[in-house]
C-alpha cells in the first residue's frame, strides 16, 4: 500500500533519522519545517508526525496534510511528559504518541508497527479490532524501548570500562617513571600527572612518620597554604587519620553526607577554595607499613569522583608508589649503614672525609666560615684495661651522644678512629666553634658513664681549626689534629685553637 510519512517539526537530527529509516522501509517521506510553505504533496494515505512543541491548540497552526492524516503521531522527547491540548480538528482516536529517537533499528521497529496499524485500519476487516491491535503493538513498542534503554546502559557501562582500561594503559607509562629511587621524581608524578588521569584539580603528597604519627607535606599544587605537618593523634576525625588507621583508600563524594555517616565534624576552613565537595584520600602502603598519603581533590567537570572509573587507576598507582617509596627507604637505610659507624651511629671515616671535601669546596666558592673539631678521649685505654672493652664501648657511645646534644642539624659528626671523633661546623666562626667545643668538654666530663654499677668519669681533648681559602683538605685536618695534640699536651680535658 502507498502510505507516506510526513514530519512537521524543526528537529533536524530526528528528521534525518526519519528520512533514513523510511528509505530502509521503502516508504515515501516528506518534511515540513514550521513557517515553510507546504511543498509536500502527500498521497491520499499518510502518517503525520508532529513535534509536541508545535501544538498550541490552534488547528489553523497545522498544515492541512497534518489535519487530514490517517494517523496523527505526536513526537515527544520523553514518554512521561504531559501532552499539550490537541487542536479541535484532530480526531483523538487517530492520535498516538511516538518517542523520539535517533536509533535507527528502534525507530524502524516503531514506524513498522504504526504502518502495520494503518494497513489494518485501511482494510477495514470487521474481524480486526484495530484499537486493541494498536494497544497490543504499543505494549510491544514500550518493551522495545525498555530493551533499548537497557542496551544504552550496557553501552554506558562499556564506555566506562573503556575509560578504566585507557587509564590503566596510562598507568603502565607512569609506573616506569615511579619505579625509581628518586623521591622528587615520584612526587612530580603524584602532583602533576595523576590528577590529570582522573581530572582532579588539586593534589598533595605527605610522607608518614610511623613512630610519631606525623604526616609531613612533601609537595602540593594548591594555590594557597595547606598544613605542612599533620599530627594524626590530635585529629582522630580527620579523613587522613581514618584512611591511615584503616590502611584503606577513602573516597568522599560529599563531605556533608560523609560527616553524617561518620558522626563527626571536621574543620574545613579551606572548603571555600574548592569548587566541589569530593576527594580521594589514598594511603601509600607497602606490606603492612604506611609510607605516606596522596590526596586528590576537586573533580573537574563532575560533582564528585566515581568509584567505578576513578578508583581503580588510583588504587593501582598507590600500590606502585608505596612499593617505590619503600625501596627508597630501604636504599637510604643501606646507604646510611654503609656510611655509619655501627657502634655510635655517627658517620664513619670515609663518609666524613667525603663530606668534609664538599664543605671545603663550598666554603672556598662562597667565602663562608668553616670550622673543624678533632676530639680525642682521655684515658680510654685505662678504662678498657680496668673495666673491660664493653665498658670502653659504653664510654664511646656516651661521648657520641653528648656530641650530638651539642651540635646543629647542619653540623656533621663522625667517629674518625678508635677513640677519635671529628665534627664539621659549616658557617661557624672561631669564637662560635670554641663555644661549641667548650660545651662538649664540660658536658662529657660532668656526666659520668654508669657501667656495671660503676660511675666512669671521662674527659676529652679538642683541637679547633678554621679553614682558609689557600688550604687543602689535608692541611685543614692536620692543623685541627695538631691543635688537639696541643690540648692533650696542655693537660687534657680542654679546647685548643690552632
Amino acid at each position: 500500500m502507498d502510505i507516506q510519512v510526513i514530519y512537521f517539526g524543526n528537529d533536524r537530527s530526528f528528521n534525518t533519522a526519519l528520512l533514513e529509516t523510511c528509505q530502509v522501509l521503502k516508504v515515501p517521506y516528506g518534511n515540513i519545517f514550521p513557517g515553510e510553505t507546504e511543498i509536500v504533496s502527500p498521497s491520499s494515505d499518510h502518517i503525520a508526525i508532529v513535534d509536541e512543541s508545535l501544538l498550541n491548540g490552534n488547528s489553523g497552526f497545522l498544515p492541512d496534510i497534518c489535519r487530514e492524516s490517517n494517523l496523527f503521531l505526536i513526537a515527544v522527547s520523553n514518554q512521561s511528559q504531559e501532552l499539550p491540548p490537541l487542536p479541535e480538528a484532530i480526531n483523538p482516536e487517530s492520535v498516538e504518541v511516538l518517542t523520539k529517537t535517533e536509533n535507527q533499528p528502534l525507530l524502524k521497529k516503531m514506524l513498522a508497527l504504526y504502518l502495520e496499524h494503518l494497513e489494518y485500519k485501511m482494510v477495514a476487516d470487521p474481524q480486526v479490532n484495530v484499537h486493541e491491535l494498536i494497544k497490543k503493538n504499543h505494549r510491544l513498542t514500550h518493551q522495545v524501548i525498555r530493551l533499548q534503554e537497557q542496551l544504552n546502559q550496557v553501552d554506558s557501562n562499556l564506555h566506562n570500562h573503556e575509560k578504566v582500561i585507557e587509564a590503566i594503559n596510562h598507568i603502565s607509562q607512569l609506573s616506569r617513571q615511579i619505579n625509581c629511587l628518586d623521591a622528587d621524581k615520584i612526587a612530580t608524578v603524584c602532583i602533576d600527572q595523576i590528577p590529570q588521569l582522573i581530572s582532579a584539580r588539586f593534589a598533595s603528597l605527605y610522607t608518614y612518620n610511623t613512630e610519631k604519627g606525623l604526616l609531613h607535606l612533601l609537595r602540593h599544587n594548591h594555590p594557597y597554604t595547606i598544613a605542612r605537618v599533620v599530627v594524626l593523634p590530635e585529629q582522630p576525625n580527620l579523613p587522613m587519620t581514618i584512611a591511615v588507621k584503616q590502611k584503606k583508600l577513602l573516597l568522599i563524594k560529599d563531605f556533608t553526607e560523609w560527616e553524617k555517616t561518620e558522626d563527626s565534624i571536621i574543620n574545613r576552613m579551606f572548603s571555600r577554595n574548592y569548587e566541589t565537595n569530593s576527594c580521594i584520600i589514598a594511603p601509600l602502603v607497602s606490606g603492612d607499613k604506611i609510607l605516606g598519603v596522596l590526596n586528590l581533590a576537586d573533580k573537574i567537570g563532575r560533582p564528585c569522583f566515581d568509584s567505578g572509573i576513578d578508583l581503580p587507576p588510583v588504587q593501582l598507582l598507590c600500590e606502585i608508589i608505596g612499593s617505590a617509596m619503600s625501596n627508597i627507604e630501604l636504599y637510604e637505610e643501606v646507604q646510611k649503614r654503609a656510611q655509619s659507624d655501627s657502634m655510635t651511629n655517627l658517620l664513619n671515616h670515609r663518609a666524613f672525609y667525603n663530606l668534609l671535601d664538599k664543605e671545603v669546596q663550598r666554603a672556598r666558592r662562597y667565602g663562608n666560615n668553616l670550622s673543624l673539631l678533632m676530639l680525642d678521649l682521655d684515658g680510654l685505654k685505662e678504662t678498657n684495661d680496668t673495666y673491660g672493652h664493653r665498658a670502653g664501648d659504653a664510654v664511646l657511645i656516651h661521648v657520641a651522644d653528648k656530641i650530638c646534644d651539642c651540635i646543629r642539624d647542619i653540623d656533621v659528626a663522625a667517629r674518625y678512629g678508635g677513640d677519635e671523633f671529628s665534627i664539621i661546623l659549616p658557617n661557624t666562626s672561631v669564637s662560635d666553634a670554641v663555644h661549641v667545643a667548650e660545651r662538649m668538654v664540660n658536658l662529657i666530663s660532668e656526666d659520668p658513664v654508669v657501667f656495671d654499677g660503676h660511675k666512669l668519669y671521662v674527659s676529652v681533648s679538642i683541637g679547633l681549626g678554621q679553614y682558609r681559602s689557600d688550604m687543602t683538605v689535608e692541611a685543614f685536618m692536620q692543623e685541627s689534629d695538631a691543635a688537639m695534640f696541643d690540648a692533650k699536651q696542655a693537660g687534657k680535658n680542654r679546647v685548643h685553637v690552632f
